[in-house]
């Protein structure tokens, strides 16, 4: 085995110079339905000119483009937030200027497929493409054959694991992250992942005791990231027994990093990245961020196009900007982690990035199934034995 990398420094991962200010979400709170919208285009931007495509395109593929102009609208039911979202409309809308009208919701992880099943089931839903970063809940929308049969012209400029299953596209790489409390804790206690979080907690149990947020694991997400780490990490279990008795469970994120704000915890662990760092990095100083040194997951963020989507041509055109190398790096400016190799951005670390900083062989691809219940009860059973 190699020599093992040096870990991070303590606090936040990212250097300075590689992020700057995320543009305010401008449409956040227009509509109370959905996380947000863009003004609908004018005539000049119904009328604009169309972008040539890259030259590895179809010929046919002016046939979309043309056919998204009598479309002008795409909603997706998503669970990202407006703000991670923003600079992504804001960039397709310049290339398509006529489909400015955009609608993304910021609904809980299984209510995106939950919503859009009993939808489809009364042949009523108007939504065009799901997004969210729950795998399980991927793995079972695969089964239900409800993902639009398209194949993006990106494909072959992608990695291989881009398609996570038929239909379901990688939007991006989000670590797995945890969050602490600059104020409540002097620097030796910055942890590095959660197996310095683990040394640090038993140094000192009953100032710790309690004081540690974990997504809980009978949530999607929770599943995913726990055991994301407990089958991929050297040691996860073991590392898990010595922080569980130290932690309480919770069911969102938001919970999570608003009780480390408050001082509620001194630390929350396995958020996904596109939320903890942002957060982080817009507490003035309160908040501090790490990858993982011992071994860091990579949540995908997933979209995907179901057939029933009413705008399908405008929907292809914006699963088709998002893999691109302009489009990752408008994933990179909303806070979340571009993996195409060719994007050029200066905002976030990328895939890539982190497998350097951390080494290949730290940064585990979680890679969506269907979870039977069974099997995420017997999960569950071991991890409260070892919260005690």
């Amino acid at each position: 085995m190699s020599s093992s990398p040096p870990a991070p420094a303590p606090g936040p991962a990212l250097r300075p110079s590689r992020r700057r200010l995320l543009r305010g979400a401008a449409a956040v709170g227009t509509l109370a339905a959905f996380g947000g919208t863009l003004s609908a285009c004018t005539p000049d931007e119904a009328n604009a000119a169309s972008p040539t495509a890259p030259a590895y395109y179809p010929a046919t593929y002016e046939t979309v483009i043309e056919a998204s102009r009598r479309e002008r609208k795409l909603l997706i039911y998503s669970n990202t937030s407006q703000t991670n979202w923003q600079p992504v409309f804001d960039a397709f809308t310049r290339r398509y200027p006529w489909l400015s009208d955009i609608r993304a919701t910021n609904l809980g992880g299984s209510a995106v497929y939950e919503r859009y099943y009993s939808e489809s089931a009364a042949g009523t839903s108007p939504a065009d493409v799901l997004a969210n970063n729950a795998g399980p809940l991927w793995g079972d929308y695969a089964t239900r054959d409800v993902a639009a049969d398209y194949r993006s012209p990106e494909r072959d400029h992608l990695p291989d694991w881009a398609e996570l299953l038929p239909g379901v596209w990688t939007m991006s790489t989000d670590p797995v992250a945890l969050i602490y409390n600059r104020k409540t804790l002097s620097p030796d206690q910055f942890p590095d992942g959660l197996r310095s979080l683990a040394a640090i907690v038993e140094a000192r149990p009953s100032r710790f005791r309690g004081k540690i947020g974990v997504y809980d694991p009978t949530n999607a997400y929770g599943y995913a990231s726990n055991q994301g780490y407990t089958s991929n990490v050297a040691g996860g279990w073991d590392t898990f027994r010595r922080l569980l008795p130290f932690a309480h469970a919770d069911h969102s994120s938001g919970t999570l990093v608003e009780k480390v704000v408050s001082g509620e915890y001194d630390f929350s662990i396995n958020l996904s990245g596109g939320v903890a760092v942002p957060a982080a990095e817009h507490s003035g100083g309160l908040l501090g961020w790490s990858y993982y040194a011992e071994g860091t997951v990579v949540m995908p963020r997933a979209l995907s196009i179901v057939k029933t989507a009413p705008h399908p041509n405008a929907a292809r055109l914006f699963l088709d900007f998002l893999l691109s190398a302009e489009g990752q790096a408008a994933v990179a400016e909303g806070g979340l982690v571009p993996y195409r190799p060719d994007v050029r951005q200066d905002v976030m670390d990328s895939l890539q990035d982190m497998r350097r900083r951390l080494g290949a062989e730290r940064v585990h691809l979680y890679r969506p199934v269907r979870v039977p219940e069974r099997v995420q009860q017997a999960y569950v059973a071991r991890w409260q034995k070892a919260a005690g």
